[in-house]
């Protein structure tokens, strides 16, 4: 039987990026177009577990662990945004001189995704945003789920974990964009999230339907963890977006 690479921590298919301040960890599997990516909040390469062998086999796969997550180490203490780890994602294409590709960001991932479409709009070809949001507020988030952030947020402080804490903070704080940025984004873009998703359901197709094009599909039955509890079905709606005709990926 054949076992999986223990993703997130295959020394075979990682590799460092070092950008101001931070080592970027990432790994590579599959050839092709260029595939990155980006997982949620506090989570790492292996969220994708589920996804990257199926991915793998069409497109050059480029997982990686954000800033202050999973194997990427940050020396910094500064305030955690999503403009900041899109910058850091532009620094590692950059370091792998790719000047475009495709990406799926899933949760901190997908908002991820959002800013760079929007903030380096020639380096997104194809965007696939799973359980994104705009705005940390109970209008887009299930206020359950920002009460419990809040109370595991201010329990970290006073244990001292000031790194986890930060990551809360973002949760809570970030990001700031309105429905009529979205307008601007460039790249065909596939929107989801599950039908139980913390993310309001109202909140993922008003997305959708202020991004020019974009497709929307909310995954029946599902929560925030669709690519891990319905893998097959988030798979083949990300292969059939990212695989359909379009225009041709640059050479």
């Amino acid at each position: 039987m054949k076992v999986p690479p223990q993703y997130g921590r295959n020394a075979a298919a990682g590799k460092y990026c070092q950008v101001p301040g931070v080592k970027l960890y990432y790994e590579t599997y599959g050839s092709g177009e260029p595939l990155l990516l980006l997982h949620g909040n506090g989570e790492s390469i292996n969220s994708f577990r589920s996804q990257i062998e199926a991915l793998s086999a069409h497109f050059r796969v480029i997982a990686v662990d954000t800033r202050a997550q999973g194997k990427s180490v940050d020396t910094l203490t500064k305030v955690l945004t999503y403009e900041l780890f899109a910058a850091d994602m532009k620094a590692l294409l950059d370091s792998l001189h790719l000047p475009k590709a495709h990406v799926l960001g899933w949760s901190d991932g997908g908002n991820t995704g959002l800013i760079m479409a929007l903030r380096y709009p020639s380096y997104v070809h194809k965007l696939v945003t799973m359980a994104a949001n705009l705005f940390p507020t109970t209008e887009a988030v299930d206020a359950k789920m920002l009460r419990q952030s809040e109370q595991a947020r201010q329990m970290l402080l006073k244990k001292g974990d000031a790194a986890n804490a930060r990551l809360l903070t973002l949760v809570l704080t970030e990001p700031h964009l309105s429905y009529e940025q979205l307008k601007a984004i460039q790249a065909p873009t596939l929107v989801l999230a599950g039908e139980k998703d913390i993310i309001k359901q109202a909140h993922t197709l008003a997305i959708g339907s202020h991004i020019p094009g974009a497709q929307t599909v909310i995954l029946p039955g599902a929560t925030h963890y669709a690519p891990q509890q319905k893998a097959a079905l988030f798979n083949e709606t990300v292969l059939r977006f990212l695989t359909g005709s379009n225009a041709a990926f640059p050479k």
